[in-house]
C-alpha cells in the first residue's frame, strides 16, 4: 500500500508542473504584450510606442461653439514610455508617461502620468496582482481660455492635464493555459482638487470688471474608474497576438471659485462675475468610452519585440464634453526591451 502511494504521488508530481513546463506556457509569461507580464528579480524592462490618431469631433453643443463639430482632426501623434522594475519575482515598481501632439485643435501636453507600484498575491493556478500608482495629473498645470463666441461664453482646452494629483488603485486577475492568457482588471482613480491650473480671460469681457487676463480657478475632486479584460495568444516563440476590452468612466469637472485675488470694480461687477462663473459649478462634460484593442507582436531577440498595434474607441457623454467623437482610432508601434 505504501508502494503503491509513493508511485502516485511521483506520478501527480511529474505530471502537475506539466502545463507549466510547457515552452508555450514559460514563451507566454516572459511576453512584454501578455497582460499578466512582470519583470523577473532585477529586470529593467521599457516600452517606447508612437501612434498615430484619426478623430471625427462630435456634433455637441461644445464642438457647435467652436464651429468644429464633425471635423476632422488627423494626424494626432501620440507618443508614450513605460519603464518598469522588478525588486522580486512577485513585486515590481513602473511609471508611464503619454504626450498628445494635435495640431488641428491647437491642444497639446500629457494625457498619461503615473508611477506606482504592483505585486503579485497569487501566482500559480491562477494570477492575481493588485496594484496602485500616483496620478500625475498635477505634473503640469491644466491651461485653457474662456471666450466670447456668438453662441455664448465658450471654454477651450489648451492642453490635456486635469492639473489635479491623485491615486489610481486595482486589481487584476488571470490565468494561462499553455499557449492562451486571459485576464480581467478594475481600478479607480481618485483625484483632489486645487488650483493647479491657468485660465486665459483676456477675450471672455470679465477684464472690464476687474478680473486679471490670466486667472486660476479652484476645481472640485473627481472619482472615476475602469474595467475590462484581455485575451493573448502565443503562437510560437516569435510571434503573439492580443485582443482588449476596456470601459472607463470619465467624471465632470466642476469649479468652485476663482482663486485668483480679483479687484472688482464694483459690488456689481463682482456679483456679475460670479454669476458668470457660477455656470461652470457643472461643466457638462462628463463622458465615458469603450475601447476594443488589436496588437501583434514579433519577439526579435530574448530581449527585444516589436509589436503593433491598432485601438477603435466608443465613446458617449455629456453635452458640453471636449473628450467625445463621432469617430476615434489609434494605429502604432511598440518596442520592448528588457534588460
Amino acid at each position: 500500500m505504501k508502494k503503491t502511494l509513493k508511485i502516485a504521488m511521483a506520478a501527480t508530481l511529474c505530471t502537475a508542473p506539466a502545463l507549466a513546463d510547457s515552452p508555450y506556457v514559460a514563451n507566454t509569461m516572459r511576453n512584454m504584450e501578455n497582460p499578466l507580464y512582470l519583470p523577473s528579480s532585477g529586470e529593467l524592462y521599457t516600452k517606447v510606442g508612437f501612434g498615430v490618431m484619426y478623430k471625427v469631433t462630435d456634433s455637441n453643443d461644445a464642438q457647435k461653439k467652436l464651429f468644429h463639430d464633425g471635423e476632422v482632426e488627423f494626424p494626432i501623434w501620440r507618443p508614450s514610455l513605460e519603464l518598469g522594475y522588478g525588486i522580486t519575482d512577485r513585486w515590481t515598481v513602473h511609471g508611464q508617461m503619454g504626450y498628445t501632439h494635435n495640431d488641428d485643435a491647437d491642444r497639446y501636453g500629457f494625457h498619461l502620468g503615473r508611477i506606482g507600484t504592483t505585486y503579485r498575491i497569487l501566482s500559480e493556478d491562477f494570477i492575481w496582482d493588485v496594484y496602485g500608482d500616483f496620478h500625475l495629473g498635477g505634473i503640469s498645470k491644466m491651461k485653457g481660455s474662456l471666450e466670447n463666441k456668438p453662441l455664448g461664453l465658450t471654454f477651450v482646452y489648451d492642453n490635456f492635464s486635469n492639473g489635479r494629483w491623485g491615486y489610481h488603485v486595482g486589481t487584476k486577475i488571470g490565468k494561462v493555459w499553455d499557449r492562451w492568457t486571459t485576464s480581467a482588471f478594475v481600478e479607480l482613480l481618485r483625484t483632489w482638487g486645487n488650483h493647479n491650473n491657468e485660465i486665459d480671460v483676456s477675450k471672455s469681457g470679465l477684464t472690464a470688471a476687474g478680473v486679471p487676463n490670466k486667472i486660476s480657478v479652484d476645481l472640485k475632486s473627481t472619482t472615476e474608474y475602469d474595467f475590462g479584460g484581455n485575451a493573448f495568444y502565443q503562437v510560437n516563440d516569435r510571434w503573439s497576438f492580443g485582443i482588449g476590452l476596456k470601459y472607463t468612466y470619465h467624471a465632470e469637472n466642476g469649479l468652485k471659485g476663482i482663486h485668483t485675488k480679483v479687484n472688482y470694480v464694483s459690488a456689481g461687477a463682482e456679483a456679475m462675475v460670479k454669476s458668470k462663473l457660477a455656470e461652470y459649478k457643472h461643466m457638462h462634460d462628463e463622458f465615458s468610452e469603450f475601447a476594443q484593442s488589436f496588437t501583434v507582436a514579433y519577439q526579435a531577440s530574448d530581449s527585444m519585440q516589436v509589436a503593433a498595434f491598432f485601438e477603435n474607441t466608443l465613446d458617449d457623454g455629456q453635452h458640453l464634453s471636449a473628450s467625445t467623437t463621432d469617430f476615434k482610432a489609434e494605429m502604432g508601434v511598440r518596442l520592448n526591451v528588457v534588460f
